[in-house]
């Protein structure tokens, strides 16, 4: 029987359940290995656009995320062996989500506004779930608290940048300084736009994969890197990985309409930092 040769994309997920399980499974391996702070990105393709972020423009949309995120958390607990008390951004979302699942659905339902989100006997994962910029410092809080005791805490989905322009060069400090002591435990990241992803698990670096264009389905490891590559950078990556290559064997100059999509990502990239 001829043995499957491996091949890179092999660590994609399937399937978006089977991504939900990769994340819970390298999140409870961050958490023995002492990580107190967790960020999961599970990027829904149809939920999530790169320059705009969350995209709900279906009735029923908000509720998939929180599905997704309810078949996470089950999965923590269970890969963990700890209780979990998952936080939703209002108690609104809370209160309909506990009516919708019940009391027996696996773990603590509460909401960002509740008073005592991490009391003295608190022993579990606190995982925030989607949460927003209106109580970035109600996490704050309850993420130094619950670290106090020795718990860790999970941002899953986090959606801290805010819409509003105006925003003060002090809350996006706060926000990025709160979020560079986060570790990133699973992230999946579409890109739509060359056809290919961004994708870290743990302990693993972060990987860029482009579609494979001689199989149709499979993805080409493109490289591996210790940061995130974003911006600037990512485009020239990609650009450099699809640009053909010239009879000398060096890759060709970018054409005009190459330098022009380049300056229109830019143009939308700077947009999209004066609303965060």
């Amino acid at each position: 029987m001829a043995v499957r040769e491996t091949r890179d994309d092999d660590a994609l997920p399937d399937n978006l359940f089977d991504a939900v399980g990769q994340a819970a499974t390298a999140t409870a391996d961050a958490m023995k290995r002492g990580t107190a702070g967790s960020v999961v990105e599970l990027l829904v393709p149809e939920l999530w656009d790169p320059m705009s972020g969350n995209v709900m423009s279906e009735a029923g949309d908000q509720l998939k995320v929180w599905e997704i995120s309810r078949e996470f958390l089950t999965r923590l607990k269970a890969e963990s062996g700890r209780e979990v008390r998952a936080v939703f951004p209002d108690a609104g979302a809370a209160a309909m989500l506990r009516a919708r699942w019940g009391v027996d659905c696996g773990f603590d339902l509460a909401s960002a506004d509740d008073r005592n989100l991490v009391g003295e006997d608190f022993d579990g994962i606190l995982a925030f779930a989607a949460p927003d910029p209106m109580s970035l410092e109600k996490v704050q809080r309850a993420t130094g608290r619950a670290n106090e005791l020795g718990c860790p805490v999970v941002l899953l989905n986090p959606r801290l940048a805010s819409g509003d322009a105006g925003v003060g060069l002090n809350v996006r400090r706060m926000r990025e300084n709160f979020l560079g002591k986060m570790t990133v435990t699973y992230s999946l990241r579409p890109l739509p736009w060359c056809n290919g992803s961004i994708f870290k698990s743990f302990p693993g670096a972060w990987q860029l994969f482009l579609e494979d264009p001689e199989e149709p389905g499979r993805f080409k490891l493109i490289d591996e890197f210790a940061q995130r590559p974003a911006g600037e950078e990512l485009d020239n990556i990609v650009d450099a990985a699809l640009r053909p290559m010239g009879e000398d064997g060096e890759t060709k100059e970018k054409t005009a309409a190459e330098k022009l999509v380049g300056i229109m990502r830019e143009m939308q990239r700077f947009a999209r930092s004066l609303s965060n």
